[in-house]
């Protein structure tokens, strides 16, 4: 018997390695098939309290909305503010809205709900300026030219150190006064925080969004894609592929990698 122990306890180990693959498998595909199972749900119970008690009227503009008021953004008149949750967001976060995107439909409201100091939200054409800060923000929107969200980093520096060689070109300076002007130029690029600060994101239904992603004020900015995700939204666009995501879902898959 002691002969055979060994290729017993060999076999024994094998049969548990494969248990443990097994189920890191089957968690790998439950986390794919349910990307919110890490969430920290709050209580809806003052969502449904709202809905038996039907529409409410905004206290800013008046209308007659349910749960919040999509054009003001805050939450309507029988939905205390202080139920609703507020997040923390890592980084401030800049949704520019197609015009004719229907208000009522947009998830981008959800955001500005739930982080209203984070959170803004601009009407096309009203674009805010990023040229000066393009070292710092980012737009997530696919493309050929898009990278990673690991990525980000790397190319932000590399962004940096472009700006600094394109100051770079007095050559009427003397050369050693010049030197010393490129020596501190590469010494503050150094000390520059390179960390992302900012994220845009285009809220438009798919066939909209091109008017706003070739506006030159977007060109200077990093651009980056969520190229795993799939869409869980209820309302899909039809004849889209499943990676087009609502506005709420790219926020959301973004953070949730950052």
């Amino acid at each position: 018997m002691s002969l055979n122990t060994p290729i017993f306890l060999k076999e024994r180990e094998e049969d548990n390695s494969k248990f443990v693959e097994i189920q890191q498998s089957q968690t790998t595909s439950i986390a794919a098939e349910d990307p919110l199972q890490n969430l920290c749900l709050a209580s809806q119970e003052v969502l449904q309290k709202a809905q038996q008690n039907g529409r409410s009227k905004c206290l800013k503009c008046g209308g007659s909305r349910m749960f919040y008021c999509y054009t003001c953004y805050v939450p309507v008149e029988n939905v205390p503010i202080e139920q609703i949750p507020r997040v923390k967001l890592p980084l401030k976060i800049d949704i520019i809205k197609h015009p004719n995107e229907t208000d009522g439909k947009s998830t981008a409201v959800h955001a500005k709900l739930l982080a209203p100091e984070f959170v803004n939200i601009y009407t096309y054409p009203c674009i805010p300026e990023y040229e000066e800060k393009d070292h710092e923000v980012a737009l997530v929107f696919p493309g050929p030219k898009s990278v990673s969200v690991k990525e980000i980093s790397f190319h932000l520096q590399e962004k940096i150190q472009n700006n600094v060689g394109g100051k770079n070109d007095d050559l009427d300076k003397p050369f050693i006064k010049r030197k010393k002007t490129e020596e501190q130029d590469l010494n503050d690029s150094k000390c520059k925080d390179t960390t992302l600060k900012k994220i845009v994101f285009i809220d438009s239904t798919w066939n909209q969004t091109n008017k706003i992603f070739t506006d030159e004020r977007l060109q200077g900015l990093l651009q980056v894609e969520l190229k795993t995700r799939k869409t869980c939204f209820w309302r899909h666009q039809k004849g889209k592929p499943d990676t087009f995501l609502s506005t709420i879902e790219a926020i959301y898959y973004f953070l949730s990698y950052w």
